[in-house]
């Protein structure tokens, strides 16, 4: 099953609005709506303000486990260890993103998205801060995250569904977000984003928090703005966390659509250099 945002978020009553950043294809069959209770863990009722951390950390963020499928498979690449703040122990969060401009590299992706009676999730080996982001996803949706779907490949040209037993070959798209971007346009909002320093996963980590303008979105994540626009989304509280190396370690976004708050959010781990994506067999 692969989830095709446009005709998903009707069915899913907004959990979709949210996936650009995790990954979902655009052009697979629609998922039908599965009638589900709600997820046991609700997303935030009322969205944090700027100023404040979210109010509940994403559990799967913090106890992730090794994905499996393509993901695993595509892991190949020895894992970095965690980056160490500079000394001093705090990062400065332009020059650690101004790093990472300039080092692509692989990371491993555990997000979950939750609003409404249903609840999508992404795993994934991808590779970010490259010419293009390329990787091997796999998506589900369902109440509490539902069954795996399909695996996605997405190559420096092109992405291949799984269907049956082969793959169906599909223009670009926008499958894979632009992490860097987004903690850019924070870092941008000015003193009042940088919330400092806080450990995520027994690393040091750079706290960035604020509202983002969905105007500002256009060039970051494009495919994301016009989804939120139709809806009438005009902003979304985000916070992200950057390591010493300005690769995002955790990404917390909540919105509200319609009167129903949604959140996305999710970790990266397993860092190591950019790894080869080769179109399926």
């Amino acid at each position: 099953m692969t989830i095709r945002r446009t005709t998903a978020l009707a069915a899913a009553a907004t959990v979709l609005s949210l996936t650009a950043l995790t990954g979902c294809n655009d052009d697979a069959p629609s998922a039908a709506p599965a009638p589900a209770a709600p997820p046991a863990t609700t997303p935030a009722a009322t969205p944090t303000t700027p100023d404040a951390a979210p109010t509940s950390a994403p559990t799967s963020a913090q106890t992730s486990a090794p994905a499996s499928g393509p993901a695993a498979a595509s892991a190949s690449a020895p894992a970095s260890a965690p980056a160490e703040a500079p000394a001093g122990g705090v990062i400065d969060p332009e020059q650690a993103l101004a790093q990472a401009a300039r080092t692509p590299y692989a990371a491993s992706q555990d997000f979950r998205t939750e609003g409404g009676p249903l609840v999508a999730t992404t795993t994934g080996r991808i590779n970010l801060n490259g010419k293009v982001r390329t990787g091997r996803i796999t998506e589900s949706l369902g109440a509490g995250g539902g069954p795996a779907g399909d695996p996605v490949v997405v190559t420096e040209d092109a992405t291949y569904v799984k269907s049956g037993s082969g793959w169906r070959k599909s223009p670009l798209g926008d499958r894979i977000a632009d992490y860097h971007g987004y903690a850019k346009a924070l870092l941008a909002l000015g003193p009042a984003a940088r919330k400092g320093m806080e450990e995520q996963n027994g690393a040091p980590a750079f706290h960035l928090s604020g509202t983002l303008d969905l105007e500002k979105m256009r060039a970051v994540d494009a495919e994301h703005y016009l989804n939120l626009k139709r809806m009438g989304v005009t902003s979304f509280q985000l916070d992200q966390w950057i390591d010493a190396q300005g690769r995002t370690v955790r990404f917390d976004q909540r919105v509200e659509i319609r009167g129903t708050a949604t959140r996305t959010y999710g970790t990266f781990r397993d860092f190591g250099p950019v790894e080869p994506v080769p179109a399926p067999n």
